[in-house]
C-alpha cells in the first residue's frame, strides 16, 4: 500500500497536482525541475478554511516538536470608528481587550495547517499583557519566553513597555509567567549565557512613553529570579561615551559630510552576540522606532559579566573597535556560520527611525531625509572576533555595496551546508519589496567573503515583521509582512486595505488595476495576484496592512542529484565536549554534521539560530556510521535544543533530529 501512495505522489506531483515538496522526498522531483536544482522552488501555504483564523506572525519560534509558534500580541494595529462623516482612524487598540491581543497559532509544517492556540491573558498584575513588540527567545528546555510587550499605545505612535513576561510550555501548550521585570523594556533583546542565564537589554520605559531604559536585567530561569543594573554610571558603557563621527554620504550626486558630536546610548532591540570568551559584543545597530531619538553611533562595546559568591552580578564594558559605517536600524544580523564567532551586519535604514522613509506620498519629505544623509545601506559589516583578528577586541571591516541593491526589514537564515539566505525586506523600509532572495556561499576570494546567487523570487512582499526560519526538513518558511498600520473595528473586523495618509492619519485608499479602472479590494483576488491592485502616483503594486498567506522556499540544495541522506539512529541529548554516534542511509565521504540551534524570531533578528560545524571523529567504511564530538564552547552554543543535520558530499542535507545540548 505504502508503494502505491508513493507513486500516485510522485505521478500527480509530475503532473503539477501537489504543490508542497515537503510532500516528497526531494530527489523524486529534481531531474523534473532542473531550475529549481540552482534557483530553488517556493510553494504557497494554504490559508486557514476560516478566515477568522487568518493572521500575520510578528514574532516566531520553532518549537522542539518541530511546529512553528506565532504569536501577535494586538499587532501593528489602530482602531478604526465609523461617524457621520466617514471614517476615523484612532491610534493604536486596546491592549487590555482579551479579544484584541487573542492572535496565537502553531503552525505545523508537515500538515501545512495552521491551529489557533490560546494567548497569554491580556490582564496581569492589574497591568496590560500585551506582548506586541516583546522579543521571544528558547530557554534550555525548549520552553519560550516573551519578555515586555506593548503596555499601552499614545497618540503619535508613542509606546511604552509593559514588565510583564509570559512563558509558552511547548509539551503543554500552556502559558505561565516566570514573575515581572523591574522596568518596561518594549523592543528588548535578550542573550543566552553558556549557563543558560538571560541578559536582556535595552527597551522602552514602563509608564513613561519613548523613553529608552539605561539598564539590564539578567534572569536565571533556576529561580525563577531577575537582577536589575543601571548602566547610567558604569565606565566605559554606552551611556557614558561620547561619539565625534564624520559621516559621508553622497546628495545629489555631490559628496556630503556631516559631523557628529553627542554621547552614546543602546538603541532598541539591539543586536548585541555572545563572544567566544565570554564577553557580549553590543554592535551598535538595533531597529529604533520613529519618532524616538534617532541612534547614530560607530562605537562598539564589549561587556563583561561576573557573579559573586553570593550571586549578585556586575558588568564592565570596554570601547571595542570602531566600525566603519554609523549604526543602522532595521537591517539584520547574526554570528557567521564560517568564521566562528565573527558577527555579519546586513543592510538597514541610517540616519533616521522613520521606516516610511521612500514611500511616495510623502514627496519632498523624502528628499528633506536625504539631505540630511538618511539612506538606505547595502553593506556587509564583519567584526572579526579576536581569534581570528590580531587585534584584542576584534576589528571591523566592511563591503560598501555588498548587495545588489539597499537592503532594509532583511532577513538571514543559516542554512545547514553552513549556506546564508538573505531574503525579505525592501529597498525602503515599508517600500518596494524586494521579492528575490539571495544565497550567500562562503568564498575567500569574494569581497566580505562570500559570493552571492539570485534564487527564484518569492510571490508575496514581505517588509516590516516579516520572519523567516529554518525548519526541520531543510525548508526555509517565509511569513507575515506588515507595511502599514491595519484597521480593526470594534466587531474584531481588520481592514488591510489602508494606508498612511500626511492629511488623515491613515486612509482606505481608492484602488485600481493596471489599466487604470477603479477596482474593489478583495483579498482572494490579491492572495491569486498580488500585482492586482495600484493606488494613483504609485508605480508599485498595492500591499496590504498585513500579509496572512505564509511561503515555504525549498533551496537548490534539495534539489542535487542522488538520495537524500536520512538518520536512522542519532542521540537525543548531547553533552558539551563528548563523543556520540549517528547511523545513516545514504551516507557519502566528504560529509558533515552541523547544529542549527532554533529560530526565534522578530524585528529582522533571530535570538536563537547559529550554527556549530561538529568535529568528526571517525567514518565507517561504508559512511554509514559517523563519531563526533559535540561543541566545548557553551558561549557561542548555550544549552538548549538544536537541529542536528548530515550534509553528503554534494551539499544536500539530511531531515534534521532536534537534539538536546546540556552540560
Amino acid at each position: 500500500m505504502q508503494k502505491k501512495i508513493t507513486y500516485l505522489i510522485m505521478l500527480l506531483t509530475c503532473l503539477g497536482l501537489i504543490i508542497n515538496p515537503g510532500l516528497v522526498r526531494a530527489d523524486t522531483v529534481s531531474s523534473a525541475n532542473l531550475e529549481s536544482a540552482t534557483k530553488g522552488e517556493w510553494t504557497t501555504v494554504p490559508l486557514p478554511t476560516d478566515k477568522k483564523d487568518w493572521l500575520q506572525a510578528v514574532h516566531t519560534s520553532l518549537l522542539p516538536n518541530g511546529k512553528v509558534l506565532i504569536v501577535n500580541g494586538s499587532s501593528n494595529r489602530n482602531t478604526l470608528a465609523q461617524t457621520e462623516t466617514g471614517n476615523k482612524f484612532i491610534d493604536g487598540v486596546n491592549g487590555r481587550d482579551n479579544a484584541v491581543v487573542d492572535n496565537s497559532a502553531l503552525f505545523d509544517p508537515e500538515t501545512n495547517t495552521f491551529e489557533r492556540i490560546a494567548s497569554p491573558p491580556a490582564l496581569k498584575n492589574e497591568q496590560s499583557n500585551d506582548p506586541f513588540c516583546s522579543a521571544n527567545v528558547h530557554l534550555s528546555d525548549g520552553n519560550v519566553l516573551f519578555i515586555s510587550g506593548s503596555n499601552r499605545y499614545y497618540p503619535g505612535e508613542k509606546f511604552e513597555g509593559s514588565k510583564q513576561t509570559n512563558l509558552y510550555n511547548w509539551q503543554t501548550k500552556t502559558w505561565s509567567t516566570v514573575g515581572q521585570l523591574k522596568e518596561g523594556r518594549w523592543y528588548p533583546s535578550p542573550i543566552t549565557l553558556a549557563d543558560g542565564k538571560l541578559v536582556i537589554f535595552s527597551g522602552l520605559k514602563f509608564d513613561k512613553p519613548n523613553q529608552i531604559t539605561p539598564s539590564i536585567e539578567i534572569f536565571d530561569p533556576a529561580t525563577n529570579k531577575f537582577q536589575y543594573i543601571d548602566l547610567t554610571y558604569v565606565e566605559n558603557s554606552p551611556f557614558n561615551t561620547k561619539i565625534t563621527y564624520q559621516d559621508n554620504y553622497t546628495y545629489n550626486n555631490q559628496p556630503v559630510s556631516r559631523t557628529i558630536d553627542a554621547y552614546d546610548s543602546i538603541d532598541l532591540y539591539p543586536r548585541v552576540f555572545p563572544t567566544a570568551d565570554g564577553r557580549l559584543l553590543i554592535t551598535g545597530d538595533g531597529a529604533g522606532k520613529f519618532p524616538l531619538e534617532i541612534h547614530e553611533s560607530n562605537k562598539t562595546y564589549l561587556m563583561s559579566i561576573k557573579q559573586d559568591s553570593l550571586g549578585k552580578f556586575s558588568v564592565s564594558f570596554e570601547v571595542g573597535p570602531d566600525r566603519k559605517e554609523i549604526s543602522k536600524v532595521y537591517g539584520t544580523a547574526l554570528l557567521d556560520p564560517n568564521y566562528e564567532g565573527d558577527v555579519l551586519l546586513m543592510g538597514g535604514l541610517i540616519g533616521s527611525n522613520d521606516i516610511n522613509y521612500g514611500r511616495p506620498y510623502l514627496g519632498s519629505y523624502n528628499d528633506g531625509l536625504a539631505a540630511k544623509g538618511v539612506r538606505i545601506a547595502q553593506s556587509l559589516e564583519r567584526w572579526s572576533s579576536p581569534q581570528i583578528s590580531s587585534e584584542p577586541n576584534g576589528e571591523w571591516k566592511i563591503v560598501p555595496e555588498f548587495f545588489d541593491k539597499p537592503r532594509a526589514m532583511n532577513q538571514a537564515v543559516i542554512l545547514p551546508t553552513k549556506q546564508i539566505l538573505a531574503i525579505n525586506g525592501g529597498e525602503y523600509g515599508e517600500y518596494k519589496a524586494i521579492h528575490e532572495p539571495l544565497l550567500l556561499t562562503a568564498d575567500n576570494l569574494s569581497p566580505g567573503g562570500y559570493k552571492t546567487e539570485p534564487l527564484n523570487p518569492g510571490k508575496f512582499p514581505r517588509l516590516y515583521h516579516n520572519n523567516a526560519l529554518l525548519l526541520p526538513d531543510a525548508r526555509v518558511l517565509v511569513i507575515g509582512g506588515n507595511p502599514s498600520r491595519a484597521a480593526r473595528e470594534q466587531n474584531g473586523t481588520v481592514h488591510v486595505d489602508v494606508l498612511p495618509d500626511t492629511q488623515n492619519y491613515y486612509t482606505i485608499p481608492q484602488l485600481k488595476d493596471k489599466l487604470g479602472n477603479v477596482k474593489q479590494f478583495d483579498l482572494d483576488t490579491y492572495y491569486a495576484a498580488p500585482d492586482t491592485y495600484f493606488v494613483a502616483g504609485d508605480p508599485e503594486p498595492f500591499v496590504p496592512a498585513e500579509i496572512w498567506q505564509a511561503e515555504i522556499l525549498s533551496p537548490p540544495y534539495l534539489f542535487k542529484d542522488g538520495l537524500r541522506p536520512e538518520f536512522v539512529n542519532a542521540p537525543k541529548t548531547l553533552q558539551y565536549g563528548q563523543s556520540s554516534q549517528v547511523s545513516l542511509a545514504n551516507g557519502t565521504s566528504n560529509s558533515s554534521l552541523v547544529l542549527i540551534k532554533l529560530s526565534s524570531g522578530t524585528h529582522s533578528f533571530d535570538y536563537g539560530q547559529r550554527l556549530a560545524d561538529l568535529k568528526i571523529d571517525n567514518v565507517s567504511a561504508d559512511n554509514s556510521t559517523v563519531n563526533f564530538t559535540a561543541p566545548t564552547n557553551a558561549n557561542l552554543y548555550p544549552p538548549g535544543y538544536y537541529m542536528l543535520f548530515y550534509v553528503n558530499n554534494v551539499g544536500k542535507p539530511s531531515h534534521a533530529e532536534i537534539v538536546k545540548l546540556a552540560a
